[in-house]
């Protein structure tokens, strides 16, 4: 069906059917009609051809269903028509026989109705205010016969059936809707959209409607199979509930395509849990089978089956003791109920506690850290992994003139064979997103920090943003070895880092996995091993621990407060041109905030935090934090660099929370630190101006090395480019490192 027709439809579904007449009828003219959607559900019903519709058995058997025992399913209307007589409230639709025969179409029960009280009145009995010569002229509207109004027609009953006040069970709803879209099924986009029509006419969503008809569909397979004449349509429900459970779909191998499972077997197996079946016998038993009843016949135990489908030890308990409920049992599944509900009852009793928290007493107090102790004593306990920094040692704290010349990733994440050289005092790392920017840094950390393995610990706790590591971190980050080679101040340096199982591990515990990392500087090797358990302390064996040089990696997102306070106390010792190093940060941060006269470490409630002296607060100190997170990272970035002497810094986004007017002037003052200190930065960044304030500083841009990094078919490519040469492209074609020229629009 093409569009144009199908937008008519929908136009149309609404009002007539296509093309109508009005006419009053003899009741003896109307036939019932035996196809009709309300005798979906029953199962002796099977559907009638044309021919044989004005059979007078067809239509005895037509109106019995309709009626029910005792007029039972018509007792509505018949006190109805009693009560007010006949009204012209819905419209009885027919189509025409020929021969002055006419099938009702809509108003089949309202016909039945007319006919029972016709004979009543033949019978002399009492019929009420109902007008007997209704019986010789019931008004009615005769449709014409063509497919378009026969959907037309499908979609009116919808209408009143489905979303209307007179709805029909669900799989007679379900069987309308079938018959509606079948012709176009196998046709994507036309039954795509006779879906859209059908839901905008009838007001149902798709997720009902495809829900019916997963399970319709479902149903349709079982009428096929061995156990199709067992089906009753009060088992709609278990089918419905079957496809919309994706752990049994998933073990059906369903399509979603054509509704199928397109695993027969276990479709014939789940056939026979719903049906009667011959019961399990022993090959060698003499006893003949005998039938058993159906294993499933609530569509409630359909939820418990699809906690253990995949589960075949208790599908076999299933059928042998013909119970759901055994084999949930037996599975340990409703233990595992048992707990989730005791769980959440705890979650709701702490809210509850939390809003009336006002109110707690002491006896109430000791009581909670009671039940705190118990729930301590049931959970497992979870041991960070921490090296205490004992026996560690740089291999370079002075004497450096060259440091990095050339660093090569021969493996981490996503590089291989990656070779970085042109390496200045400042490298700049540019590109898109996911180009692996904070990776470089990271692989520079770990070379840095050569066999200790808390470099590997700093780079999950900045990528998880806590102070704490745990093994089941490292287990699921560290998929693939860590290969790593680089050359610093002329001497050449590596570090080998892998997850591995060790059979000589203490199995004592519950052994989880190994780490290792092995690591060289000019041919002076050193190794450590972690151990690592899902409860117990780690094992960790080295003999000494030997860094490369003073490092640190800064992230704006993440920073341990212990590590902050290291990193001032190292500013106040260290000297240059006769003052501390925080003497020559206070003067730049004072050059952005004149009133600051200083800012100090202070312990408070245990914890280290940095208080600011400032003449617009002459009476008190104020926290650091509430300047803002510029100045925090300005603050911080200073202090990095100070402690890092003679040494390596890695800083990832350093344009973040600096706003850019700032950038030139702070740009240079990083500039001036490292070559005061002798430190080699390393930087990322997303921002055009972060990177021109580098070059427009006029702070020795034969100092500046940039690199664009960018994915070419799924290969990282590196392109560098010299300050100098960056500074002429910048001035002269506005140029962009991290993609090419820069667009100003």
């Amino acid at each position: 069906m093409n569009e144009t027709k199908l937008d008519e439809m929908k136009l149309n579904a609404s009002g007539n059917a296509g093309q109508s007449t009005r006419k009053s009828l003899n009741i003896k003219n109307l036939y019932l009609d035996p196809n009709n959607y309300r005798f979906a559900d029953e199962v002796e019903n099977a559907k009638v051809d044309s021919e044989k519709i004005l059979d007078d058995r067809i239509q005895r058997k037509t109106r019995g269903y309709i009626e029910g025992e005792k007029r039972q399913n018509i007792l509505d209307l018949l006190e109805s028509f009693r009560t007010n007589g006949f009204l012209k409230v819905d419209v009885i639709q027919l189509k025409d026989l020929g021969r002055n025969n006419y099938l009702v179409i809509e108003g089949n029960r309202r016909v039945t109705a007319l006919k029972c009280l016709q004979e009543d009145y033949k019978q002399g009995k009492d019929i009420g205010m109902l007008d007997p010569s209704v019986f010789q002229s019931v008004p009615a509207e005769i449709i014409q016969a063509d497919d378009d109004n026969d959907e037309k027609q499908l979609i009116i009953m919808g209408l009143k059936h489905i979303s209307g006040n007179k709805k029909w069970p669900a799989i007679n709803q379900a069987q309308l809707i079938y018959d509606f879209l079948k012709s176009s099924w196998g046709d994507n986009a036309t039954y795509s959209a006779r879906e859209s029509v059908l839901c905008n006419s009838l007001g149902i969503s798709k997720v009902r409607l495809r829900s019916s008809q997963r399970a319709i569909h479902l149903i349709n397979e079982y009428k096929s199979s061995d156990y199709g004449d067992q089906f009753r349509t009060d088992m709609y429900s278990i089918f419905e509930e079957i496809t919309k459970k994706n752990q049994i779909k998933e073990w059906l191998e369903w399509s979603e395509q054509d509704y199928s499972p397109k695993n027969t077997f276990k479709r014939d197996r789940l056939f026979s849990w719903l049906s009667r079946d011959e019961k399990l016998v022993d090959d060698d038993s003499l006893e003949e089978a005998t039938e058993r009843e159906p294993i499933i016949d609530k569509a409630s135990e359909i939820r418990d089956l699809a906690d253990f489908i995949g589960d075949e030890e208790a599908l076999h308990i299933m059928e042998t003791t013909e119970s759901v409920a055994v084999a949930y049992q037996k599975s340990g599944l409703n233990e595992r109920a048992t707990v989730e509900k005791a769980i959440d009852a705890v979650q709701k009793n702490i809210k509850v506690l939390r809003r009336h928290s006002d109110v707690l007493e002491d006896l109430d107090i000791e009581e909670l850290q009671g039940v705190e102790r118990g729930i301590s004593s049931i959970l497992p306990q979870k041991n960070s992994i921490s090296l205490a920094n004992k026996n560690i040692a740089n291999f370079w704290n002075a004497g450096v003139s060259n440091h990095f010349s050339v660093i090569n990733i021969e493996k981490y994440n996503k590089y291989r064979n990656f070779s970085i050289d042109n390496l200045s005092r400042i490298n700049i790392f540019a590109g898109k997103n996911n180009t692996g920017k904070t990776t470089i840094l990271e692989a520079i950390h770990l070379l840095c920090k050569q066999n200790d393995l808390n470099g590997l610990f700093d780079v999950y706790k900045v990528r998880k943003k806590t102070n704490e590591i745990f093994s089941d971190h490292l287990s699921e980050g560290l998929h693939d070895t860590i290969e790593i080679t680089g050359v610093f101040n002329g001497v050449g340096l590596s570090t080998h880092i892998e997850k591995y199982d060790d059979v000589d591990a203490n199995k004592n515990d519950v052994y989880l996995t190994s780490f290792k990392a092995d690591a060289a500087i000019d041919g002076e090797k050193n190794g450590m091993i972690i151990h690592t358990y899902e409860k117990g302390a780690s094992d960790i064996r080295y003999e000494k621990i030997l860094h490369l040089c003073n490092s640190y990696f800064s992230s704006p997102y993440f920073s341990e407060a212990s590590d902050f306070l290291n990193l001032y106390n190292k500013a106040v010792e260290i000297k240059y041109d006769d003052h501390t190093a925080m003497w020559h940060i206070m003067q730049f941060v004072k050059m952005i905030d004149p009133s600051i006269n200083g800012i100090e470490a202070v312990v408070k409630n245990d914890i280290p935090t940095f208080v600011v002296d400032s003449s617009l607060f002459p009476e008190h100190t104020v926290e650091l934090s509430s300047y803002g997170e510029g100045l925090v990272r300005i603050f911080e970035v200073a202090l990095c660099i100070a402690s890092c002497k003679n040494g390596v810094l890695l800083i990832d986004e350093l344009e973040t929370a600096i706003h850019y007017s700032m950038l030139v002037k702070y740009t240079k003052f990083i500039q001036t630190m490292a070559e005061a200190f002798n430190v080699q930065i390393f930087i990322t960044t997303h921002s055009k101006e972060c990177i021109d304030a580098f070059v427009k500083n006029n702070y020795k841009n034969e100092d500046i090395s940039a690199y664009r990094l960018s994915d070419v078919d799924g290969e990282i490519v590196c392109k560098y480019v010299s300050g100098d040469k960056l500074l002429n492209l910048v001035d002269g074609m506005n140029f962009d490192i991290r993609g090419g020229l820069y667009d100003e629009n």
